[in-house]
């Protein structure tokens, strides 16, 4: 088995490497040239960056993904696209809910901030997010990503990173579009989904607005029997869902902007459904005072129904409605072309109604937060180096005050760029962590995050990044339970220490007739770490669900000029899982496999003017690998899906200027 996937890897690696030597003798290069198509997105300014920086310059560790390498690659849902990424990962969290893993380490509570078209995801409740069969990927226009912390600008959901996905409807599209995915497994359809955007843009108003729905199953597995949660064996692409809806509708007349959207995400396991609903508002005005000031008034509202979960077609067992009402002034103080700060302050109220709960339910059933926060980031440019300066001050009535500062020097000198950051982060507790707090009490965890990036871009269409990181989270929020029934208990507490250190490399090229990417990954826990639920017994270097190393290659070649091939591959290594029970029933973990998912898409832009038509395979080798529970949560993993068949449909007509 190894031996198969030492050989692909070598022999994708060894097709990379030859295509790199024909770009030019690497004692001839030269990087001055026009623009390429990799400097193209490379200069472009990342949104999710406070400063208006490249992503070579941007005081964070990027990753920029594209409508185009999207296409190409026929991602189904965002984890194809994350797991895509350096250092990402999705796993089981609770009922075959899937997160975000990000360094080797848990993330999905709070950790990574993800945003569509301005809006946090993030729950309220545990400030999670649920992924799988969810975010419209077609209809997006790039995603920026922040591997990184990004508390001192985002505040108390980011503390390991950011996820801004900016939609086509909302950005560049001028006209209408309309897109099908389908996806078949050998025995069951895995997913269904369609959507519709239209949009109109001129220089005082615009609008556009997009809908999204599908069908889909979490798994096709059968028969199928949990071994730590004794389910009755059954067919899961029967008993799974995962149905995602979503509504976008936005508004800008001249510097006034509105932006109102609801997403809805129904899942199951086999026996469980579980439910969320999110509604978001958001209003603001960009306001140029002068030429240098610009101040951006905003008010949001946010109003959710996260985490309802009950038995299959009965009164559900918990539901809770969360709302927040948010006002914020942001603002930008160019001194001059080397000199600039943004800073803002914030206020925002959270409440909890607690319309259903179980009978041992130990929280308040109407719980009110309210929270203020002030911020501010400078620029310094200088011949030598980029200096960034931040901090952000935030108070909570419940939870009392964090303060985190940010440092950053960035670079690019011709060839090559650097960067030397360091940042604490913190995660604000959220309703539901302050309502079933232990001890009545919790604070929020604080990370320290050091980070160092070197570049070097060989050629206009080359370029080799390498990055290291020490993440050390303290005070960090854990979730318990004990009992059965009515002796059922669930708190959160405080524990003392956790986090993660690894390498991250990127080599990308961009050529006129194809672009590549290669990717490794590696991630170790640090020593130190006393979060118990965490660790394997195996090892003390991989926390539970997580591989030590992750390689991916993902190409596309223009066999056309409207005909594309695109092979994916993403490849982890051996895993560790709590998959079954002792004789004293108490979990025990096991050793999975590595894997290597290889995947095929083939696409065809312009097939009728408009028309964009693709098809394609994932895990062509059936390799199905199971998705872990992040920590030991008493749920054994889910079933990887089989080989997956996939057509998508695209067309598009555009306004006339």
């Amino acid at each position: 088995m190894m031996k198969k996937y030492t050989c692909a890897l070598l022999l994708l690696l060894s097709a990379c490497w030859a295509g790199a030597q024909d770009l030019d003798s690497l004692l001839n290069l030269n990087a001055f040239t026009e623009e390429s198509a990799l400097q193209k997105i490379l200069n472009k300014n990342v949104a999710v960056s406070a400063q208006k920086l490249s992503a070579r310059e941007t005081p964070g560790i990027i990753s920029l993904v594209t409508a185009e390498e999207i296409q190409n690659s026929g991602a189904r849902d965002l984890t194809d696209v994350l797991r895509m990424i350096p250092g990402f990962d999705v796993l089981q969290d609770l009922q075959f809910v899937m997160g975000i893993g990000l360094r080797g380490s848990w993330a999905n509570e709070g950790k990574v901030l993800v945003m569509v078209d301005g809006q946090p995801f993030n729950d309220l409740l545990y400030q999670g997010v649920a992924v799988g069969n969810r975010f419209p990927v077609d209809a997006i226009e790039r995603i920026e990503i922040i591997r990184g912390p990004g508390s001192a600008i985002y505040g108390g959901s980011a503390e390991y990173g950011v996820i801004n996905i900016l939609t086509k409807a909302a950005n560049s599209l001028n006209g209408v579009a309309v897109y099908g995915t389908g996806g078949f497994h050998a025995d069951a359809v895995g997913r269904t989904n369609g959507g519709v955007m239209a949009a109109h843009k001129s220089d005082d108003f615009a609008w556009d607005l997009s809908a999204f729905a599908g069908q889909g199953i979490v798994s096709d597995a059968s028969p199928y029997a949990d071994a730590i949660q004794q389910y009755d064996a059954s067919d899961l692409a029967q008993t799974t869902q995962a149905d995602p809806l979503n509504l976008n509708l936005g508004l800008r007349y001249k510097n006034l902007a509105f932006r109102t959207m609801y997403d809805q995400f129904e899942t199951s396991d086999p026996l469980l459904d579980i439910s969320f609903k999110n509604f978001f508002a958001d209003l603001r005005y960009e306001w140029a005072i002068t030429h240098k000031l610009k101040l951006v008034p905003q008010v949001k509202y946010y109003n959710q129904v996260p985490w309802t979960y009950g038995s299959k077609g009965e009164t559900p067992d918990f539901e809770a409605r969360a709302t927040r009402l948010l006002t914020e002034v942001d603002a930008a103080y160019e001194f001059s072309r080397k000199a600039s700060v943004n800073f803002g302050a914030l206020y925002f109220h959270d409440n909890g109604d607690y319309q259903i709960v179980p009978d041992n339910f130990t929280g308040t059933r109407d719980l009110n937060l309210d929270n203020m926060a002030f911020y501010a980031q400078g620029l310094f440019k200088h011949r030598l180096a980029n200096a960034t300066i931040g901090f952000r001050y935030e108070k909570n009535n419940r939870y009392g005050a964090a303060f985190v500062p940010r440092l950053a020097l960035t670079k690019k000198i011709e060839n090559l760029h650097f960067k030397v950051l360091y940042s604490q982060a913190f995660r604000a507790p959220s309703l539901q962590n302050i309502n079933i707090a232990r001890t009545g009490d919790i604070k929020p965890e604080k990370s320290d995050v050091f980070e160092l990036e070197l570049g070097y871009q060989f050629t206009p269409e080359m370029l080799l990044s390498l990055n290291a990181f020490s993440i050390s989270t303290r005070r960090i929020m854990i979730y318990g339970s004990e009992g059965t029934d009515d002796s059922f208990q669930e708190w959160y507490e405080n524990d003392t220490k956790s986090g993660s250190q690894g390498l991250e490399l990127v080599y990308s090229i961009r050529r006129k007739v194809w672009y590549g990417s290669l990717t490794y990954s590696y991630s170790r826990a640090i020593s130190g770490n006393t979060v118990e639920v965490y660790e394997v017994p195996q090892t003390d270097r991989q926390y539970a669900g997580f591989p030590a190393h992750k390689v991916t290659v993902s190409t596309s070649i223009n066999a056309t000029p409207h005909f594309t091939v695109n092979p994916t591959l993403i490849y982890a290594g051996k895993r560790y899982a709590y998959t079954q029970l002792d004789d004293e029933d108490t979990p025990v973990s096991t050793e999975l496999d590595p894997y290597l998912l290889a995947n095929i898409f083939l696409n065809y832009r312009d097939l009728l003017p408009g028309l964009t038509a693709g098809i394609g395979a994932y895990d062509v080798f059936n390799e199905r690998p199971a998705i872990a529970q992040a920590y030991n949560g008493e749920y054994a993993p889910i079933p990887g899906r089989s080989r997956e068949y996939i057509v998508k449909l695209a067309y598009q007509i555009n306004f006339k200027k």
